[in-house]
């Protein structure tokens, strides 16, 4: 799966998780630019993106997300470990 379809999936997870547009959301988004995206939503869409592919990430992984884009590499490198 190459980023821009890990881009799009995680588009409707902000948009089922935050009510947002998902069209907003970008590799630069960071929790700053979403209304809405404050801690607990963030445990709600790391759990939610989780399941949207089938993953599991390490706190240390999640700790290092600093904007949507650290997000995808992150879901791109564990689709490749599987």
């Amino acid at each position: 799966m190459d980023q821009s379809a890990i881009l799009g999936l995680l588009r409707e997870v902000f948009a089922a998780t935050l009510d947002v547009d998902g069209t907003t959301i970008q590799r630069e988004t960071t929790a700053k630019d979403v209304k809405g995206w404050d801690s607990v939503a963030h445990v709600l869409l790391i759990t939610a993106v989780e399941k949207k592919f089938s993953i599991r990430f390490k706190s240390r992984e999640i700790a290092g997300f600093n904007c949507v884009g650290d997000m995808i590499d992150a879901v791109e490198t564990k689709i490749k470990e599987r």
